[in-house]
């Protein structure tokens, strides 16, 4: 069935009163990223990566909680992609001894995070083979960086805790690996032995849990489903623990599996984790099958601030409603497709994030879709697509999440319902279990919508800001009895440094008895249009439903009948406050003289520009916070007031932020 959730939601939607909670708290918060962990983004490629596939990751870890040590064995399956492969160069932390390399290695050097490997003989395509590295020592770092020894509450005397997380770049912290988006492993077996006390918990499903002499257990937890480094994990502590079982539409069925901290359960934390399985039916519906659905989905708490979408289980630091909603979705939008690389992070959390608003919308109506959306139109700088990855604060911008899914929003109204659910499974069956870039998910929209959508991705992708558009209209023909001819006049104002938008716009006209939406695209920063229509409208808006992340300055109606010499208005200025220019725009209905001042709080004047037009219209003047003689001014509060020659005079205050 083609899901399209809008025209159902029309069907059932009324006034959507519950608050939507922390829907814009990223799942990876910028603070802790930048307190702890810029110095792991900081990805240098490894020399020779290509020349190998990885095909299996055995990994083995015996961890001494007490000492904070890791003692770990990694087997590596993987064959050559060139004729003559002699050398497997893998990453590894250089702050992790190498006690020694066996199977296919037959010696190791060390440079810098990278182990170097020669092997026992050359290898050609196809022939399989099977490195091991024995290796100690305690990986570096905390939070949202590698590899972390510490405890439930943080205290010295607390329940200990060891987690993981590893995005972007720190698988390599504690295990050895190629730690590229691009090579997933066909599976990955994780062996965990620590404190028999406590509980550990990993990828895929557990096989085994076996209780040693010495008061330690051994768990053994297999994943067989394509897997990248950085989602790879493991959590040990001490958990409450409780599943249920999750049916799908077809009949088959699978384990839902929470782990939560005994201090922290409670019948109301319980309940909204327990929300999991109707936001299982929403993806489900929206996205296609669950993609591990032989293995299990899960959440184990941990002790991040936020989340990660670790696959088939993810770890919850704030485990919120709307936070197990995106993490959800991130195992079809992360984890079954996955990013090719770092700069194009939007397609992982601008994908999760826009699925928080599907959710919501199913749960409670059209209106809370459109609240969410609205919710995530802040103030974003530079572009959605990142060109620099090697800062943590860079990747994780909280323009790929707002923006990347205000970016999936507006592409799902240009295109419909339909296309646009057919673009997400068209995309998710191309690049499923492996990784895509834009340009993979543009080729396949292009493919669906039939033709390019350039004119869309380049600006919202690779380009900053938004359109601000000043705009008016014109009943041309007032007195008309049948058919009214309206004149649309839109201008495209932002700064001269953020792009310029093509984009198809709602116009929504209406008065008491009638109403009709047209659709203008607008390709030119300044642009008319003229149309009929069979009423004459009383009022008229643009984008009415919020399909567009954008600013708009509607100028005051003008129809035949309202011209007047003595008349003008002043508009808004905006960005109010500014920094370091402002935009003052203004309408006027008749050849007018004047003069546009600006004082300063004590009452001095600091700027004025002579105003002269010959017709009606809409104008309006940038100023750079500058006074005549080009000297930049302090911040402050500033009044801007416009005269004319015919005594009439309009006045506003705008904000120097600086």
């Amino acid at each position: 069935m083609k899901y399209t959730p809008l025209v159902l939601l029309s069907l059932f939607s009324f006034v959507w009163s519950q608050p939507l909670v922390e829907t814009n708290i990223p799942c990876k918060p910028l603070s802790q990223m930048a307190k702890r962990y810029g110095q792991l983004a900081k990805l240098i490629p490894t020399a020779g990566q290509t020349d190998y596939d990885v095909k299996y990751y055995d990994l083995d870890f015996r961890l001494d909680i007490a000492k904070q040590v890791v003692y770990g064995k990694t087997e590596i399956h993987l064959e050559s992609t060139i004729q003559d492969l002699r050398t497997v160069r893998v990453d590894l932390a250089a702050n992790l001894f190498v006690e020694s390399v066996y199977h296919n290695a037959a010696s190791f050097s060390r440079s810098g995070d990278v182990l170097i490997m020669q092997l026992d003989r050359a290898y050609v395509p196809g022939k399989p083979i099977k490195i091991g590295i024995s290796y100690r020592g305690t990986p570096a770092g905390g939070g949202f960086q590698g590899f972390l020894f510490s405890t439930q509450d943080g205290s010295s005397t607390g329940i200990p805790i060891v987690s993981t997380l590893s995005e972007p770049y720190g698988a390599r912290t504690w295990w050895p690996c190629k730690d590229v988006p691009t090579d997933k492993a066909d599976s990955v077996r994780i062996s965990i032995t620590a404190d028999g006390t406590l509980t550990a918990v990993a990828n895929g499903l557990l096989e085994s849990v076996t209780d040693n002499d010495n008061g330690s257990k051994t768990w053994v937890w297999k994943h067989s489903y394509p897997i990248t480094t950085y989602l790879v994990s493991i959590i040990v502590t001490e958990y409450s623990y409780w599943n249920e079982m999750y049916h799908f539409a077809d009949g088959d069925s699978m384990l839902l599996e929470y782990w939560m901290y005994p201090s922290k359960l409670n019948t109301s934390s319980q309940n909204r984790w327990n929300r999991t399985e109707g936001m299982l039916d929403i993806f489900n519906e929206a996205y296609g099958k669950y993609p591990f659905h032989e293995e299990k989905y899960g959440m184990a708490e941990f002790g991040w601030v936020g989340a990660m979408e670790h696959q088939t289980c993810s770890s919850m630091g704030n485990s919120g409603e709307n936070t197990i909603a995106h993490e959800l979705a991130h195992q079809w939008w992360g984890d079954l497709v996955t990013c090719t690389n770092f700069h194009h992070i939007w397609i992982n959390e601008g994908f999760a994030t826009y699925s928080e608003a599907l959710y919501w919308g199913e749960k409670y109506g059209e209106p809370a879709y459109h609240s969410h959306m609205a919710s995530k139109d802040m103030t974003y700088t530079g572009s959605i697509y990142r060109n620099d990855t090697t800062s943590v604060n860079s990747i994780f911008n909280y323009i790929v999440y707002g923006k990347g899914s205000w970016a999936l929003h507006m592409l799902r109204h240009i295109t419909g319902d339909e296309a646009f659910f057919q673009i997400l499974a068209d995309y998710r069956e191309a690049y499923k279990y492996s990784h895509a870039s834009t340009e993979d998910f543009q080729s396949v929209a292009e493919s669906v919508y039939g033709e390019s959508l350039e004119w869309f991705f380049d600006p919202w992708i690779y380009g900053t800001g938004r359109p601000h558009y000043l705009w008016s209209w014109h009943v041309k023909n007032p007195e008309a009895t049948e058919s009214w001819e309206i004149r649309v006049d839109l201008k495209q104002t932002q700064y001269k440094t953020a792009s310029s938008f093509d984009m198809p716009i709602d116009f929504y006209f209406w008065n008491d008895q009638r109403d009709t939406t047209v659709v203008l695209f607008n390709s030119k920063n300044t642009e008319y249009f003229t149309f009929d229509l069979d009423f004459k409208p009383a009022n008229a808006e643009l984008d009415p439903e919020g399909w567009i992340l954008k600013h708009v300055t509607q100028t005051l109606h003008i129809d035949d009948t309202m011209a007047s010499p003595e008349e003008f208005v002043l508009l808004d200025a905006y960005p109010n406050p500014f920094n370091p220019k402002v935009t003052i725009p203004y309408s006027i209905f008749a050849a007018t003289e004047g003069q546009l001042e600006i004082y300063d709080m004590s009452g001095h004047l600091v700027y004025s520009h002579p105003i002269v037009h010959q017709h009606a219209g809409n104008h309006s003047h940038e100023w750079n916070a500058a006074d005549e003689m080009g000297n930049n001014l302090s911040s402050g509060i500033y009044l801007v007031r416009i005269w004319t020659t015919q005594g009439v005079s309009r006045t506003q205050k705008i904000s120097l932020l600086k």
